[in-house]
């Protein structure tokens, strides 16, 4: 297809299907498609065409392999469904319907960033996460976990956020402020996602979404807004409106959607916020067919969240009530008196958790509904009925309360917002609240910000007298009013109501309160305005009638209840009416006080009246709050008005003075509301010049006398709202200038103004100890502090009468004179701080001149400097004062913080204003450095010694105010990251004042000495040690991406300073050993490391990072590494001495002198360099690399010039380059792969012949070498699957170590892989690890070796290691079920202890854990778990180089399946080809094959090409399992229990086969008896178990066994197995046993179905006419062992007899019926040999002494032997011997595999035999009986027949045959004793004893 298609998108995205495959076909014009399978699953996004499209693009879901689908898969390849991006013929799939619907994958490579608009940066942003997160977690879309994954849900949402919001920024149609909103939301969004994905948290400017760097940018708000967004619980943008918990300033307003309500016709209901007692919001109604209702309740005070409140829900229905006083449903045809309200449910649900959590998300609330319910056995029948329903189920009470059947639930949503109203929260946030359904007021007139006159009436119900109505009867209650004005009252009960002037209330019965609240507006001034209340009956006529006032005496009703008597037309009382009354007013008040103050005119002509006034003033301390803010105006106007009517009378002037402190003092603690009218009214309606007089006096009097506790309280409110005083005072004196009213006493009004302000100074400079009385003295400390916390408010009221340098001498004199004060109470401190934070805050720092700067910067440092120490003793005592030195410290940095915000952005400018703090920087690190060090002390007991980490909660940065604010909880993501405040405070003083001190390099103390150098190496080191913890992340979590890249900027900067202070004074001239040398080598090995770690830090290695933190790290850090690597060159060139003519050959300059004292471990001890800079080996950076190669080069040079060798270096280098891959595996592996490192220093030594060329060239090799080793153990990915090749090559670098000398990392690299094995559940292999370890030791107790740290081990002789090692390996063996190897080890401790430390008590401990092995483990009867093995050749030039070529027997697991092995490997090897086949692959092998085989010339043929594909790309396993080939002939020994088998199969087992049957060219024959065998077997390099679970092969061998040969073993195997069955249920008589003796029986006696026994008698009969020698003795073997195997059948039928039960004995009578008929010929053959086994006859003939003439095989003997109690006869080929002996005589049957594993033999027995040497077959298991299977192959070898003559031993070839061996022998090896095993078996009560070797 062509490259310039446009593609459209989809308008939904679709799944599909691949209907048919498609192999695209490669070219070189046009985008490449992708390969199609039939099935595969498609995603699609765009198409080529919007109405016909022929080609689809979007993500294609398969399991094809990487390479079939080229570069176009994204993520993660290493994963059973890879995901692939591109296009795809249309033609080729099938769409769907998308099921993704919470999935919104993009195409990264649509998202062009070239597109967008300059002026958006976060667009940009937007588009790197996009492109980020798309193709690194694409499989989380496409997973079918994906609805129950809830991170993938989240980022898909998060996905489709940005997409959102990129979109409509693209489009430019959004406003101002939604276009404000929507940036802010993609940096929020942003913020999250990364929190999600990777933890990273990059800072974004919320107005422009562009990246903080930090660099002009304000300091403090970059690590607020860094802190804030990695621990905030906000997961989308908060608004200014919304952020943070409310203060006092803020509102709270609650938004409620109910999607939908199930309200019948004629039904309605009403929400609204309530408390226990009332409602404190107005109702919303909702009517019946009304969905989807969003409602905000807007402007609630913080207060109400203290208590519970409740979101009330009432439902109503419409009723028809009739002349009978019942309510009735509506008929058509029939009249009603009236139609009126009946309550049917009401439901609560609490709201206040909410409000105060203000999540970002609504939180779905369900709630119930409830109704009255009726109790006839009570007094009060319905317990206060409708009206009180609601306090009751909000109070969780049960009585008269049922679930409405009516309605039974309401499902809401509800979400809670903070802000200064609600009109400004709706205006910030348009789009939330564009669909609002109404706004229904708060019932809080103080939080208002329009005028509001409301009254609002609660009806709790009327009680009748017991004459008027029925107790049933149903009433109703009518409002109206009665005012004649242009604006009559109306009423209403909801907010979306219209006003009526008539309101009607519900209808309840006689005994129930009605309950509900109605609005009465608007209040008129009228005094005789009445609410007239009609009490009706259903029918409509008027029971009673009474009225409410609405004014008492021109005065407003006050709140409270009121009851109100209700009478009839003939003026009779009928009974009472209870109502409650609240007052909703901004203008209205019912207070006494307040309306008399306000009629102050009133008073001025009477004394009376003026003593009245004086006592109504007294009185204004004792007014509510909220009618004095009611009221600001008139009050205010009222007391000026008295204030300058009553001027000079100075009693009145105090107590006006006094009621306005009181006034101002309310209303500046009522939040942003009130105090913005205040600011009004004395801005615009304050008028009153004369009153400056007054208030300067007052203010003045009050303050002159703040110790008098009567005006205690009045000092305390001036002090705090001295401000507003102040203000009208500057008001006053300019209305004077205006009116042209100012006399000549008023010239001096700045003298006067600075004699209020002694007064304050004279305050806070005095002491407290200065008063005796208590009381007092706690008063001037209060004042005190009220006076430090406001004074700075002071000084911007008087900018209008000082200069600039007043008022900064005012400031200063202030501060000076706090300080007696504050330096006898450490409480005045904190707030003496609290106030220079309020300097710096003023415009007097930041707008003022340079010279008022710089004086009160000076003032700053020099006030702070003794707060910026270390903590004491007492600071640690306890946790409080813990807290307060902490406290102290981070007011103290807030202080410097916030004027370096203003200070930053114009350093350069106000280089000497800076330069002043340069001198707090050793206090800061000096505070930082104590400061960490208790942060990681360990909390021991009860104290306060370590501060605790914030891991919950968390303060936000730099506080401007003390107390500190409340702590927010931290973000679920984030609670696991330590971090601590004050430690981040004290890292951006850090950053600031390195940048400063390169203003001013000079070191001073406080008083402006030069420090002693002691003091200078004491602040470097101290600096040193703070920015390594920087870097190492102690400070901070190093996941806040902004703030940390920008502390290496600054950690550079310092390092500058510092190398500058270094150069100066502090370069020896000398490589002097002396004490203080050692200290100045100190300070700069700790510096050169520092510079090392900041040059390495990962944090700068923008080539591994992903998109965002690639642009953000590059943006903020810029070229630090690159300025950093030139500055470590450069001060390592600095200390060292001029190269010679020959060394500048190697391309260096400086060589040696100061040098020599940082190069390596051996010479230098803890200060070698050599292993730091070989840390920066794995940079990508150029610059990075060249300067550290470089350092390097001077090392190498100078070592060999002093020593001649290099090993010193190499030494180092190594152990270096094994602890930077240990720390950072991932990251060297991929760097060092990526280049040869050494290359560069290989190139810096050319010169030919030259020793130190050739030396530094070993070197380079060594180490190369190494890196190798390192990278191919580290890249292999971190999963289980590999943890085999991580095995291997973990021993490689083992071995490499251990050759290298390196026995230190060897040991460490031993114990790992021991470890690695233990944790994979491999003990055996961790116990052969382990002994690595142990024989690096000699047995010498001489030789003592010192204490390892890790692994761990004491200091102790070589015997004592070795020991323990040996004693922990049997161990292992122990856990990992391994008795051959831990009896291995244990008879190599008691030959040390029997022959080198003569330790007898261990020996005989060992000596006894050996029998026990043998006793518990090998003598056990159940088997050990069997490992599986397989052969495993790796072909192909995709695999790792350790493999490739290669073949290996692999271990598997227990009882583990080819197929399940094979599915393992494909699992690790997800790209290769597996073959099964059971033909090696090219390599050494010997073929044997009989003499008497003829084959086809196909039987070895393989369709595997092994040597095709050696070299072919890709990868190729061939898998094939095989079986252990046993290396003891006791193994395969008559009659030997499981695990004793196990034990000698497992002892040096190396030998495995595989065997495949093959048809011979002869006799083709589909019997599968008439089959030839090609058996292959392989020799591994080392036994097993091995360290790795694998051994490479050696050699194979093939040979080939013929179908007699095959046959004979079969039998004789299955001979064996019923005969052990038999003795097992004889010895074992329990039911499990019997049953599986009757089983087996059962198989072999009955017909089976496979042929069996049959099948062998044909392959007899079809060999007949061979003649040669080896056919005749493999028939006779054949033969043979068909008569045994009926004889041993006739055994286990008599002992079936004795254990069988009697239910299954009808069973055992038919087995015998079918045993006789089927086995017919040989039980007559058996009775002609006089083997007669029937009631054991054989004993009777062996006791009279008859000696049968059979002619039995040697493989019959072993198991006849049993038989025979007294006398075996065992006749060989060809001749017949006889033993006979007494009844005391026993005899022993031992196979020829068993003699020949007797070594040294045994002695020759009196009379030898002539044995005959059989054919050694290894069976083929052809089934026998129909139980069997057919399919079971198991293979052996069959070498040619030959005769010998054996006395004690025979050839370990001939396995099927047996020999006669005197009981009388000597003893000899184990085979010998297990020759001579007992086996007993019991017939009733008589016991006797047969001696054999055990079957088979």
């Amino acid at each position: 297809m062509d490259r310039t298609v446009q593609w459209y998108p989809l308008r939904v995205y679709s799944d599909a299907i691949a209907i048919k495959s498609y192999a695209p076909t490669p070219s070189s014009t046009a985008p490449a498609p992708l390969p199609l399978g039939l099935g595969d699953k498609l995603f699609i996004v765009e198409q080529s065409s919007s109405t016909d499209p022929a080609w689809y693009r979007g993500y294609l879901i398969t399991s094809q392999p990487v390479s079939t689908l080229g570069k176009s898969v994204i993520g993660d390849d290493n994963v059973a469904e890879r995901i692939a991006v591109g296009i795809f013929p249309a033609s080729c799939v099938t769409l769907t319907e998308s099921s993704l619907n919470e999935r919104t994958p993009i195409l990264a490579s649509s998202i062009d960033s070239a597109l967008q608009p300059v002026d958006l940066p976060i667009l940009d942003e937007v588009a790197a996460a996009l492109k980020e997160w798309c193709p690194t977690h694409i499989h989380d879309f496409f997973s079918p976990q994906t609805s129950t994954n809830t991170r993938q849900v989240t980022l898909s949402t998060l996905i489709g956020d940005l997409l959102h919001t990129r979109k409509s920024l693209l489009l430019g149609d959004l406003s101002d402020e939604d276009k404000s909103e929507a940036i802010k939301s993609a940096v929020w969004t942003l913020v999250r996602g990364n929190k999600l994905i990777s933890g990273d948290v990059i800072v974004r400017n919320e107005e422009s979404g562009a990246l903080v760097t930090g660099r002009d940018d304000d300091l403090v708000k970059l690590f607020r807004d860094q802190q804030v967004m990695a621990l905030s619980t906000h997961n989308s943008v908060p608004s200014s409106a919304a952020q943070g918990p409310p203060s006092g300033k803020e509102l709270l307003h609650l938004m409620m959607r109910v999607p939908g309500i199930a309200l019948d016709d004629g039904m309605s209901a009403r929400f609204y916020i309530c408390n226990k007692t009332r409602a404190i919001t107005e109702a919303v109604q909702v009517d019946a067919g009304v969905v989807d209702v969003k409602v905000l309740f807007v402007d609630l005070p913080p207060a109400v969240v203290k208590d519970e409140i409740f979101m009330a829900i009432e439902v109503y229905e419409t009723i028809y009530m009739t002349t009978q006083m019942q309510p009735v449903e509506p008929v058509r045809s029939q009249s009603y008196t009236i139609q009126g309200r009946r309550g049917v449910a009401i439901g609560v649900v609490e709201v206040g958790r909410v409000l105060r959590e203000k999540a970002e998300v609504e939180r779905e609330m369900v709630v119930r509904m409830f109704a009255t319910k009726q109790v006839e056995s009570t007094s009060n029948e319905w317990h206060g009925g409708w009206g009180t329903l609601r306090a009751r189920v909000a109070q969780g009470s049960a009585d008269g309360i049922q679930r409405s059947p009516k309605l039974d639930r309401v499902q809401a949503s509800l979400r809670a917002f903070a802000s200064p109203s609600g009109l400004t929260l709706t205006t910030a946030l348009p789009s939330v609240f564009a669909d609002m359904f109404v706004c229904p007021k708060a019932l809080f007139a103080t939080t208002s910000t329009i005028p509001r006159n409301e009254l609002y009436l609660t009806l709790d119900g009327v009680s009748f007298a017991s004459h008027v109505v029925r107790s049933k009867a149903l009433y109703y209650i009518t409002l109206s009013s009665s005012s004649d004005t242009s604006m009559p009252i109306m009423f209403r009960d909801a907010e979306q109501q219209k006003p009526s002037s008539i309101w009607t209330s519900c209808v309840v019965s006689r005994d129930e309160k009605i309950g509900e609240s109605v609005c009465v507006w608007p209040l008129g001034t009228s005094s005789t305005d009445v609410v007239i209340v009609n009490v009706h009956a259903v029918d409509g006529r008027i029971i009673g009638r009474t009225v409410f006032p609405l004014w008492v005496d021109s005065v407003i009703v006050k709140d409270g209840p009121w009851t109100l008597s209700v009478t009839n037309s003939q003026g009779l009382r009928v009974g009472t009416l209870d109502i409650t009354s609240y007052l909703v007013s901004t203008t209205l008040s019912a207070d006494e006080t307040l309306v008399a103050l306000n009629r102050w005119r009133m008073a001025r002509n009477s004394s009376t009246g003026q003593a009245m006034l004086l006592n109504v003033l007294k009185q204004v301390d004792y007014v509510d709050e909220t009618e004095i803010i009611k009221l600001l105006r008139q009050v205010l106007d009222s007391l000026f008005g008295i204030l300058a009517w009553k001027r000079g009378d100075v009693e009145f002037e105090d107590s006006v003075f006094a009621a306005l402190v009181h006034v101002l003092d309310v209303t500046s603690e009522k939040g942003v509301n009130v105090t913005s009218m205040l600011d009004d009214y004395i801005r615009e309606l304050f008028n009153y010049p004369i009153a400056l007089a007054p208030l300067l006096y007052g203010y003045q009097r009050l303050l002159s006398n703040h110790i008098d506790p009567d005006v205690g309280a009045h000092v305390r409110s001036l002090l705090k709202i001295g401000k507003y005083i102040l203000r009208l005072i500057r008001v006053s004196c300019l209305k004077y200038q205006s009116q042209e009213f100012v006399s000549a006493a008023f010239g001096t009004f700045p003298k006067i103004l600075r004699h209020l302000f002694q007064q304050l100074c004279r305050i806070v400079e005095q002491e407290a100890s200065d008063h005796v009385d208590p009381e007092t003295a706690a008063t001037v400390v209060a004042h005190q502090i009220l006076a430090l916390d406001h004074f700075a408010e002071y000084l911007c009221e008087l900018r209008s009468f000082f200069t600039e340098n007043e008022l900064l001498e005012l400031a200063i004199d202030f501060m000076e004179s706090s300080a007696s004060g504050c330096s006898s109470n450490p409480q005045l401190a904190m707030h003496q701080l609290v106030l220079l934070q309020s300097y710096t805050n003023l415009w007097l720092f930041s707008s003022s001149t340079a010279e008022v700067q710089k004086e009160l910067a000076s003032q700053t440092v020099g006030l702070i400097r003794p707060y910026l120490s270390a903590p004491t003793n007492a600071d640690l005592a306890t946790p409080a004062a813990w807290n307060s030195w902490k406290e102290k410290l981070r007011l103290c940095c807030s202080v410097l913080a916030h004027q370096f915000r203003i200070l930053w952005p114009q350093r350069q400018s106000c280089r000497e204003t800076c330069g002043l703090y340069v001198q707090l920087l050793p206090d800061v690190a000096a505070t930082f450095v104590a400061l960490q060090r208790k942060l990681k002390a360990p909390v021991t007991g009860a104290g306060a010694g370590a501060a605790p980490k914030f891991n919950h909660e968390f303060s936000l940065l730099f506080p401007e105010k003390f107390p500190f604010p409340p702590p927010r909880p931290v973000d679920t993501n984030a609670k696991k990251v330590p971090f601590d405040e004050l430690s981040i405070e004290l890292t951006l003083l850090q950053a600031v004042l390195s940048e400063f001190a390169t203003f001013d390099t000079s070191l001073s103390t406080n008083d402006g000495k030069t420090l002693t150098e002691q003091e200078a190496i004491t602040l470097m080191s101290n600096v040193l040690s703070m920015c390594n913890a920087v870097i190492r992340g102690d400070a901070f979590p190093i996941n806040w991406i902004s703030v940390y890249s920008l502390l290496h900027c600054s950690i550079l900067s310092c390092m500058e300073f510092i190398s500058l202070v270094l150069l100066e004074l502090f370069v020896p001239s000398s490589e002097g050993q002396d004490q203080e040398a050692d200290k100045v080598a100190d300070l700069w090995y700790t510096f050169f490391r520092t510079l090392i770690t900041l040059v390495g830090s990962e944090a700068l290695a923008i080539e591994s990072f992903a998109e965002q933190k690639r642009l953000a790290v590059s943006a903020i850090a810029g070229d630090v590494r690159e300025r950093g690597a030139i500055l470590l060159s450069k001060t390592w060139d600095a200390i060292g001495n001029d190269a010679s003519p020959e060394e500048t050959l190697y391309n260096v300059h400086r060589v040696g002198g100061f040098q020599a004292r940082f190069i390596t471990h051996e010479s230098c001890d803890r200060y070698a360099l050599v292993g730091q800079i070989i840390e920066l080996w794995g940079s990508q950076d150029k610059v990075v690399l060249a300067n550290a190669l470089g350092m390097l080069r001077s090392m190498i040079i100078y070592e060999w010039n002093v020593k001649k060798k290099l090993d010193d270096i190499q030494s180092d280098i190594i152990d270096a380059l094994g602890s930077k891959f240990k720390t950072s595996p991932f990251l060297m592996a991929d760097s060092f792969s990526r280049g040869a490192f050494t290359d560069t220093l290989f190139e810096h030594f050319p010169v030919a012949g030259d020793a130190l060329g050739v030396e530094a060239r070993k070197l380079l090799t060594t180490v190369s070498r190494f890196l190798e080793l390192s990278v191919d153990l580290h890249s292999l990915p971190n999963n289980d699957a590999y943890d085999d090749d991580r095995s291997i090559c973990t021993l490689s670098l083992m071995i490499f170590l251990k050759d290298l000398g390196r026995e230190g990392a060897f040991v460490r690299y031993v114990h790992e892989l021991v470890q690695m094995q233990e944790r994979a559940g491999h003990y055996a292999e961790a116990g052969l690890t382990l002994r690595l370890h142990a024989e690096m030791y000699d047995w010498r107790t001489d030789l003592q070796f010192p204490a390892l740290a890790a692994p761990r081990f004491a200091a102790q002789t070589s015997f004592d290691r070795r020991e323990q090692l040996y004693l922990q390996m049997v161990k292992y063996f122990g856990i990992g079920n391994a008795p051959e190897l831990a009896i291995s080890t244990y008879k190599e401790l008691a030959r040390v202890y029997e022959s080198i430390s003569f330790d007898l008590d261990k020996l005989a401990t060992v000596t006894a854990s050996i029998a026990k092995i043998y006793q518990q483990e090998l003598s056990a009867s159940a088997a050990r778990p069997q490992p599986q093995y397989f052969r495993v050749a790796y072909h192909g030039l995709g695999f790792h180089r350790t493999v490739r070529g290669k073949q290996f027997i692999v271990q598997g697991n227990e009882w583990e399946k080819l197929s399940e092995f094979t599915e393992r490997s494909q699992k690790m090897y997800p790209e290769a080809i597996i073959v099964t086949t059971a033909t090696p692959t090219n390599m050494a092998v010997n073929k044997h094959i009989s003499s008497a085989s003829t084959l086809s010339s196909h039987s070895s043929s393989v369709s595997f090409d092994a040597e095709g594909s050696a070299n072919a790309p890709g990868q190729y396993l061939q898998v094939t399992a095989v079986s252990p080939e046993p290396a003891n002939a006791l193994a395969d020994a008559v009659g030997i229990k499981p695990n004793e088998r196990d034990f000698f199969l497992r002892s040096d087992l190396r030998r495995f086969s595989v065997s495949r049957p093959v048809k011979s060219e002869i006799r083709a024959s589909s019997n599968p008896a008439d089959i030839w065998v090609e058996k292959v077997v392989f020799t591994t390099k080392e036994p097993f178990p091995t360290i790795l679970r694998r051994s490479m092969i050696e050699s194979s061998e093939i040979t080939r066994v013929s179908p007699l040969s095959n046959a004979a073993g079969s039998v004789i195997q299955k001979t064996s197995e019923i005969l052990h069955i038999a003795r097992h249920a004889l010895s074992h008589p329990d039911e499990s046993h019997s049953a599986q003796l009757s089983m087996v029986v059962s198989g072999a006696v009955d017909a089976p179905v496979n042929g069996g026994i049959q099948q062998y008698r044909a392959l007899l009969t079809s060999y007949a006419t061979n003649d040669d020698a080896d056919s005749r003795e493999q028939k006779k073997r054949l033969e043979c062992a068909i008569v045994d195997y009926v004889a041993v059948l006739k055994y286990a039928l008599i002992v079936h007899a004795r254990v069988v039960s009697s239910a299954l004995r009808p069973l055992h009578d038919s087995l015998v019926v079918l045993f006789e008929r089927n086995f017919k010929s040989e039980l007559q053959r058996l009775a002609d040999e006089g083997r007669v086994i029937d009631g054991m006859d054989t004993t009777r003939a062996g006791a009279r002494g008859v000696a049968p003439t059979v002619a039995t095989s040697e493989d019959a003997k072993s198991v006849l032997s049993d038989l025979t109690p007294q006398m075996t006869t065992v006749s060989t080929t060809g001749s017949h011997h006889q033993l006979q002996g007494n009844s005391s005589a026993t005899t022993s049957v031992v196979s020829k595999n068993t003699a020949a594993a007797m070594q040294p033999p045994v002695a020759a027995p009196s009379r030898p035999f002539q044995m005959t040497q059989l054919n050694q077959p290894s069976t083929i298991s052809l089934a026998l009986d129909k139980n069997g299977s057919v399919t079971n192959l198991s293979v052996s070898v069959t070498n040619s027949s030959q005769h010998e003559s054996v006395h004690s031993g025979v050839s370990a070839s001939d396995k099927g045959s047996s020999v006669i061996v005197p009981g009388g022998g000597q003893n000899g090896s184990i085979a010998n004793r297990m020759g001579r095993r007992i086996s007993k078996m019991k017939f009733g009560s008589s016991k006797r004893s047969v001696t054999s070797l055990e079957s088979l």
